[in-house]
């Protein structure tokens, strides 16, 4: 099976940085599990409706990441917290 490129941009690196260590552990975990398949049925993937290129969010215990796929690349948009996600959403679209 091919993998899948991760890449994160620059606002995503600098959330993951703000989060406290027990929980950037787990995000990361979650992250890595994309590259093998990123539309996982039943795992808290979910498609954003209203995004051309489709915007995926992936829940990871309060935390939410934004993800696009494009061809074989994962690019992780922003790891927020789950109460910024609503907010957050408005300013990607």
């Amino acid at each position: 099976m091919d993998r899948f490129n991760v890449q994160m941009t620059r606002s995503a690196a600098d959330d993951l940085q703000d989060i406290p260590d027990k929980f950037r552990e787990q995000i990361i975990t979650s992250i890595k599990l994309l590259s093998v398949n990123p539309l996982v049925s039943g795992t808290g993937i979910k498609k954003l409706k209203g995004f051309k290129p489709p915007l995926y969010r992936l829940r990871s215990g309060d935390y939410r990441v934004l993800y696009r796929i494009t061809e074989r690349i994962i690019t992780i948009m922003r790891v927020i917290d789950r109460k910024e996600l609503e907010k957050i959403i408005k300013r990607l679209n």
